[in-house]
């Protein structure tokens, strides 16, 4: 299981931040402050419990220790439609459990498909990651990084349009040169 959690790490480091898809994601990763948690159960109910101790640890550990958590399924939701519904399920636990205020959720999935796009279309490798993940972001850190990167809200308008330039030759260049031939469009 360590595998899986280092292959997140660099394809945080490599693309996340590499790509800079996320201004604000190189100093909670740079100063270890991202909790990476492997969840192998496909029981619903434990994996919604599992989600639960997760937020829990983050309302207990100050965003000074612990600024955000990645769960990792390495095992679960191959299909995406799939993941989109257990996405939608802890979204909805968010909501009834009172946590909306306090954290926020971003869905990354190997197969990751925008509405509307196609399969191929370069746009979706935004949020496709080696792995299905949950990204449980503290809504304080999105507070402070809008005061320090101004809009955050068209940061995947910029990163389609920087995929875009670099076109399918270019990503998969970059994908070859740093081993991820997960995310190659070949």
């Amino acid at each position: 299981m360590e595998n899986e959690k280092e292959l997140v790490k660099d394809w945080i480091e490599k693309v996340v931040i590499g790509l800079n898809f996320c201004p604000f994601a190189a100093k909670p990763f740079n100063t270890d402050k991202i909790a990476y948690l492997i969840h192998i159960d496909e029981d619903i109910t434990v994996l919604l419990k599992q989600f639960y101790a997760v937020l829990r640890e983050l309302q207990e550990e100050p965003s000074e220790v612990l600024e955000t958590a990645f769960i990792i399924y390495p095992h679960s939701f191959g299909d995406f439609d799939d993941y989109l519904s257990f996405v939608a399920l802890l979204q909805t636990f968010l909501e009834k459990n009172q946590f909306e205020e306090e954290f926020q959720l971003a869905s990354f999935h190997p197969a990751y498909q925008f509405e509307g796009s196609q399969p191929n279309d370069l746009s979706n490798v935004t949020n496709r990651s080696p792995f299905p993940l949950i990204h449980i972001i503290r809504s304080e850190s999105i507070q402070q990084a809008r005061l320090l990167y101004g809009d955050t809200l068209n940061i995947p308008e910029k990163n389609i349009a920087n995929l875009n330039a670099l076109g399918v030759d270019g990503w998969n260049s970059f994908c070859e040169d740093n081993q991820l031939p997960y995310l190659s469009k070949k």
